[in-house]
């Protein structure tokens, strides 16, 4: 194999291409390699710490839901007792209406039971003022008359 001059004016052209790829091109294709780099490794870094931030934000959401619901079971809780002291103060308003109007109706009953017994009292005195008078006054014919009389009397009674 001969070496002539093209060969070695492509060697001196490869060597010259070479050197000036790596003094020119070289630098700048790896210093955006290596930016590039960085911006994934941060991209990557701040996926990490969202997940972690999200993760802090549920167990913080769930403590805030437990103590909600734990809020609310208090607060029907009370309202279920509230309820049951309502219920209770609403019987014995009722009782004492019931009694309060047991009462009023029994002092009616009496009174107008002894207005009853008084008028029967007057309707028998003044029916026995009136067959004593018809004994006194011998009027009296028969027996059916005065029996009549103590009928009444009976049926007043």
């Amino acid at each position: 194999m001969d070496l002539n001059a093209t060969i070695i004016g492509q060697s001196i052209s490869f060597v010259l291409f070479i050197w000036f790829c790596m003094k020119y091109i070289w630098p700048n294709i790896i210093n955006v390699i290596e930016d590039r780099k960085k911006e994934i490794n941060l991209a990557v870094l701040n996926i990490e710490n969202s997940k972690k931030q999200i993760e802090i934000s549920k167990i913080h959401a769930n403590n805030i839901l437990n103590e909600s619901k734990k809020k609310a079971l208090s607060i029907i809780e009370k309202a279920n007792q509230n309820k049951l002291i309502i219920l209770e103060q609403a019987q014995l308003s009722a009782k004492c209406e019931k009694n309060k109007i047991l009462s009023q109706a029994e002092s009616e009953i009496n009174l107008k039971k002894e207005k009853i017994q008084s008028e029967l009292i007057q309707e028998i005195s003044s029916l026995s003022i009136i067959i004593a008078k018809k004994i006194i006054q011998g009027s009296i014919q028969n027996h059916n008359e005065l029996d009549d009389l103590i009928k009444k009397l009976e049926i007043n009674l």
